[in-house]
């Protein structure tokens, strides 16, 4: 008869085999990497850093990444920049294992435009990602810095608010003063009509790439149509083209190719600038920089409102000013948006809906990360109440 303490042993290495068979001969998935199964998002250049550092790691920094509930597999999230990142050479991506590479959506339209083709089925791509093709299941979500557009009564697509932001005007000017400061009016009139003397100083206002929810959102505010704002800006898209968004060194690099043109060197470059993304660049948490590019305070928001600068503070500890940010003309949203079957379903994908949706999700309760990226928590965080509908084109 065995000693019951030599029984104890048996039974403990009993246990212990059976425990490391499982662990060795159970399916591959479970011992497979969680970023395998990772809810692809894309879009938004104003917003992709915050989004990265939710991942868990950004420009450098590693944070707490932000997953689903256990009980639905605790899933995780992946994002892609809207533009390549340093030391990437082309602006394709590959967002899953043993998918197809497709071209790299910029700007939150690209992102949504991405989104919709994964729902609807239909082709996206470009002749140098391996051509259009069908990226149905390769992106979850799209990173949008503007809400569905005016009229717009679609119910494809949910628009889950997690942020508020603000936005003014960037302003560079290469010798002299610069004006720091603009009101509504001004800016609605040089965005419409084009440069113009204010405070003795020539304003020369720059175009944002067409694809970008910053653009679409700007074009509210100056109250410009595509068509007038393309005019207004053609001066200063001629140097360069229409810069990425909030990238103060394209407007620096702007500014200083027009003040080298004979007869400018006094001249001042201006364009629509997300406020959190200067914060979190100024601050060092996000990559790129400001270069010399500074943030204008807006004297009168239409409503004879002195709203001042959307930043207060010193870099490297800027932050938003709170009654600029929450203002009903200068202060916007930013959101994820989803297929609308999916994150409202009656049933199932617990996983994203724990992720993104109710104030309690995972991302709304990652406030502090939310604020270290320069963006407000919003008020409604993880509400499903806006809809819109898909977005056209294949790029």
């Amino acid at each position: 008869m065995l000693h019951s303490s030599t029984t104890k042993r048996l039974a403990l290495t009993v246990a212990l085999a059976a425990s490391l068979g499982a662990a060795f001969t159970g399916s591959s998935a479970s011992a497979d990497p969680k970023q395998l199964t990772a809810a692809v998002g894309v879009g938004s250049d104003t917003t992709q850093d915050v989004m990265n550092a939710m991942t868990g790691f950004t420009n450098g920094d590693y944070y707490t990444p932000i997953h689903s509930s256990t009980a639905s597999g605790a899933r995780q999230v992946i994002s892609f920049d809207a533009t390549p990142p340093a030391g990437v050479s082309d602006n394709c991506i590959t967002p899953k294992v043993g998918g197809p590479t497709f071209a790299r959506p910029n700007g939150s339209t690209g992102g949504r435009r991405a989104l919709s083709r994964a729902i609807d089925g239909t082709l996206y791509g470009s002749a140098a990602c391996g051509g259009v093709q069908d990226v149905s299941g390769l992106v979850e979500f799209a990173r949008s810095s503007s809400g569905p557009a005016s009229g717009d009564t679609g119910t494809d697509l949910t628009y889950i608010p997690f942020g508020r932001d603000g936005m003014s005007f960037a302003y560079y000017r290469a010798a002299g003063s610069p004006v720091a400061s603009l009101t509504r009016a001004e800016l609605t009139s040089l965005f419409t009509t084009g440069p113009q003397v204010i405070a003795g100083v020539r304003i020369v206002p720059c175009g944002i790439q067409t694809s970008s929810g910053t653009y679409a959102f700007w074009n509210t505010v100056t109250t410009a149509s595509a068509s007038a704002e393309n005019t207004a800006t053609t001066e200063c898209n001629a140097l360069l083209g229409r810069a990425q968004e909030n990238h103060g060194d394209e407007l620096q690099a702007r500014g200083d190719a027009l003040a080298a043109l004979p007869g400018h060197s006094g001249d001042q470059v201006v364009i629509g600038f997300s406020a959190g993304s200067f914060v979190s660049k100024a601050n060092g948490v996000a990559p790129g920089n400001n270069a010399a590019a500074l943030m204008g305070s807006i004297s009168n928001n239409g409503s004879g409102v002195n709203l001042g600068s959307p930043v207060t503070g010193v870099a490297p500890n800027l932050v938003p000013a709170a009654a600029f940010f929450g203002d009903s003309v200068f202060g916007r949203n930013v959101y994820n948006v989803f297929p609308t079957s999916v994150i409202t379903s009656a049933f199932g994908n617990d996983d994203l809906k724990t992720l993104f949706s109710g104030p309690t999700s995972a991302l709304c309760s990652a406030t502090a990360t939310i604020n270290a990226f320069g963006f407000l928590v919003h008020p409604s965080c993880g509400s499903t109440a806006t809809k819109g509908s898909l977005i056209s084109g294949q790029l």
